[in-house]
């Protein structure tokens, strides 16, 4: 430990270089730490053809616009040049390899330690955490599944569906990754499965050349029943009826699905088409693995009828589009910090009584389109910062305007 700094910012994705943006701009000089070895990794790491599903314009971060050359959906790549040259054009620098374990307040001393998994220790009087909301795969626990001959990997790891051709293939899950990955795979797939335990709501991306976020945006301050209902209309006209396929209309509402799970809706339209033309065929959640051989029921509603009528699949390969834990339970050592389901219950410019300065980014994802949201949060977040210190250094009695940097103490 060298110092203690004014702010730290653990990751240094999207939401975390937003942060760390916009706390420059407030005069502060963030540590930023970044657990992958190269800034951009994650992105980078995508599966090919990913495209960002909000937008050129409702995606763009602070101070970093993408260009007209990136076309109404940026892709991968393009995302991956705005994170890289991120730290350069802010005016800030990142530390990457630096895993970080645990994030505990001491009392005593008014700042935050944080410690590396490589046994490096930081001291801090602010901390944002930007892990975001995808930070720890999850895979289910399917019965028999050790019995897998073939291969299971998390859709975070899925990177080229030509890998796969003349494989069949299960993927597992019902948002955004699993239905494009779905998608990708049916070209080259000798089959293609997906298991859904619960029916999804599925919308274009965009209604008359304009992106669904900003319909998300425009709609934000109406009642929560209008939008569902508006939401419901599109469905009904851009997508239609998919019930013989084996995706039903869900029985909730787009609010009260969101709520529950944070998945928004399916937003890739080659799905719909790849779902009507059977090269996606539709079955209910597994029941148990033995071999290559994958017991599932029948369909989404067969989970809730007896006697139980299943399908029985061979497959090669299984992609699991289950979601993600956020790990913020087992990082940031405060107590009722978070839901049962591990998400905090302060975000943005929000305090937690119990945990002072501490602040999370990038844990929002609503229709208004997360990156939209992030840019957002970043500028409260460092004004609320940047206050809260000016204050600090005014009762410590140094100059209000001086220079924050790591200190010696």
């Amino acid at each position: 430990m060298t110092g203690v700094y004014d702010v730290a910012v653990i990751g240094a994705g999207p939401a975390g270089l937003s942060a760390a943006y916009e706390l420059k701009r407030m005069g502060l000089d963030p540590l930023v730490l970044e657990k992958t070895d190269v800034v951009g990794d994650v992105w980078r790491n995508h599966y090919d053809g990913v495209r960002v599903n909000t937008g050129r314009f409702f995606s763009q971060l602070p101070g970093n616009p993408f260009p007209r050359s990136a076309g109404s959906w940026p892709s991968r790549d393009e995302v991956v040049q705005v994170l890289e040259t991120f730290p350069e054009r802010g005016g800030f620098k990142v530390r990457t390899g630096i895993d970080i374990g645990k994030v505990a307040y001491d009392r005593q001393r008014g700042t935050w330690a944080i410690s590396s998994r490589g046994e490096e220790t930081f001291e801090s009087r602010a901390v944002v955490v930007a892990t975001g909301c995808a930070c720890i795969p999850v895979i289910p626990t399917w019965e028999g599944m050790e019995t897998f001959t073939g291969e299971i990997i998390h859709s975070s790891k899925f990177k080229n569906a030509r890998a796969y051709e003349g494989k069949d293939v299960l993927v597992v899950g019902s948002g955004n990754s699993a239905a494009e990955i779905a998608s990708r795979l049916a070209e080259y797939a000798k089959s293609v499965t997906l298991s859904v335990r619960t029916s999804p709501h599925i919308l274009h991306k965009s209604v008359f050349g304009i992106p669904l976020v900003g319909i998300g945006v425009a709609t934000r301050a109406l009642p929560v029943a209008w939008v569902d209902s508006l939401l419901y209309a599109l469905r009904r006209l851009f997508i239609g009826d998919l019930t013989s396929r084996g995706l039903p209309f869900p029985t909730s509402r787009v609010s009260q699905q969101f709520a529950r799970t944070q998945v928004v809706p399916i937003l890739y339209y080659p799905f719909v088409e790849d779902i009507r033309a059977g090269r996606i065929r539709v079955v209910g959640p597994i029941r148990n693995i033995s071999g290559q051989t994958i017991h599932a029921f029948h369909s989404v509603e067969a989970q809730s009828r007896e006697p139980v009528k299943e399908t029985i699949l061979s497959v090669d390969a299984i992609v699991a589009g289950t979601g993600f834990r956020t790990g913020i339970a087992e990082l940031v050592q405060v107590p009722g910090i978070t839901t049962r389901e591990g998400r905090p219950v302060v975000l943005g410019d929000q305090e937690f009584p119990a945990a002072p300065r501490l602040y999370f980014i990038g844990q929002l994802n609503p229709l208004s389109g997360q990156l939209r949201e992030i840019r957002l949060e970043a500028g409260r977040i460092a004004r609320r910062i940047g206050k809260q210190l000016a204050a600090r250094s005014i009762s410590g009695r140094q100059h209000p305007h001086q220079p924050m940097q790591a200190v010696e103490e």
